[in-house]
């Protein structure tokens, strides 16, 4: 076989192992394509799961013949295929028919054990149709009574008390800072991450934070406090799931990690056009809320939707949920989001934030968790969407750099918040 760094995605394969409590057995597929667990099990009579190792480029390759080995058949269809050895290898060249030699032995076979990812369908276009085809998707799952309206469908967790009195509070023009402290001190819980917030190292706030109210006019501020509690009490009303994805760190780190650095690129926009620091900070923390609905709403198929993900990390997580679920976890969590009567650009935001042309109401909040997501995740940004809200490339991971060199104090920070949620 011979090295090649430039090859076509279509030609490259992919090989992820898997395990049950028998033993292992290593699949091979295409890297533009999406491993089917259900019908390996269906050809195995198993059922495999990934095992812990997450690789996005994929696991290396064990020698052929050494393990029971499945390869996706229509690999041989193909003139010739890149594969990796090692996981931080070159690919190397062979053909079609040199890798069916290779793997000719008893423990191997080929069989349709991918699904190619341009079969797989998109998510409507616009929100106004996310309940219909939520509703559609639900429908295939025989666990749950499909009724008219989603609301109706779902067993939806009550919005917490704190939670109602804040949304409340925020559409009060007249509002100030003794109407937002008497409405934290109601939940006691929520009144002490506020405060130990403000006290972390993060913020660096010279002397001891000892009420909401120096944690708003000496520290955070109104709407960072008002927004900030709004999320925290709202992530109360789901527990964080225990059977996600593996290499899944923390829900909470993750939400906080995003909202410090969404805050940090508004406040490195010009100031023509920039959002609310406090809203876009909200929408930060909030962006992931549709992966707690779904674990909370749907369990088993949220167990599913994990393992896909463990095995298929090299794709995004719009395409696995639209294949395993037929909708995304943007549409659900910005439906409920709405349906709690959050700020429009709130939940707008969330729900295009994984759409960089999306030129609709509260495109520059939608674009910025966007460029927040690519960034975290050593995604390719769209030089289009930098230059709409006013950033360059570098003034970005310039962002993301002081965030990360600060990650120390947002692990204190989302400490606190899992003990207290614990």
């Amino acid at each position: 076989m011979e090295s090649s760094r430039d090859l076509q995605p279509n030609k490259k394969l992919r090989v992820v192992h898997l395990a049950d409590h028998t033993g292992r057995l290593q699949v091979i597929f295409p890297d533009s394509n999406m491993l089917d667990i259900a019908a390996v099990s269906r050809i195995t009579k198993r059922r495999f799961e990934p095992v812990t190792n997450y690789h996005s480029s994929g696991d290396p390759l064990i020698k052929p013949n050494s393990i029971t080995t499945i390869l996706e058949a229509n690999i041989l269809k193909e003139t010739s295929v890149s594969i990796r050895t090692k996981v931080n290898g070159f690919y190397r060249d062979t053909t079609s028919a040199e890798l069916e030699s290779m793997f000719s032995g008893p423990l191997n076979r080929f069989e349709n054990i991918s699904i190619s990812t341009q079969l797989i369908k998109q998510p409507v276009d616009n929100h106004e149709d996310d309940e219909e085809q939520i509703l559609q998707a639900l429908g295939r799952f025989q666990s749950i009574r499909l009724k008219q309206r989603l609301e109706e469908t779902l067993e939806i967790p009550p919005l917490p008390a704190s939670s109602h009195r804040i949304i409340r509070l925020s559409s009060d023009t007249k509002a100030g800072t003794d109407e937002l402290c008497d409405v934290i001190a109601l939940d006691p819980s929520l009144a002490a991450q506020v405060v130990s917030w403000a006290s972390s190292p993060y913020y660096g706030a010279p002397g001891a934070i000892e009420s909401v109210e120096d944690a708003i006019i000496r520290v955070l501020g109104f709407d960072m406090v008002m927004n900030l509690a709004l999320g925290l009490s709202m992530g109360n009303a789901f527990q964080a799931p225990e059977d996600g994805p593996r290499h899944y760190e923390d829900f909470w780190l993750d939400s906080v990690s995003n909202a410090v650095l969404v805050e940090s690129l508004v406040k490195a926009m010009p100031n023509q056009g920039r959002p609310k620091i406090g809203h876009a900070y909200l929408a930060g923390l909030l962006h992931n809320f549709g992966y707690l609905a779904i674990s909370t709403i749907l369990p088993p198929h949220f167990s599913i939707l994990s393992r896909y993900q463990e095995a298929n990390a090299h794709l995004s997580s719009e395409l696995i949920e639209m294949q395993i679920l037929h909708f995304t976890k943007e549409q659900l969590g910005s439906w409920l989001l709405r349906y709690w009567s959050l700020p429009d650009n709130i939940w707008t935001a969330i729900r295009y934030s994984k759409k960089p042309h999306y030129y609709g109401e509260h495109a520059i909040l939608a674009k910025l968790l966007y460029v927040s997501f690519q960034l975290r995740n050593e995604g390719i940004i769209e030089p289009s969407v930098l230059q709409e809200i006013g950033l360059t490339l570098e003034e970005a991971e310039a962002c993301r750099d002081a965030v990360y060199q600060k990650s120390p104090e947002l692990y204190k920070m989302v400490a606190l918040i899992n003990k207290m949620n614990a």
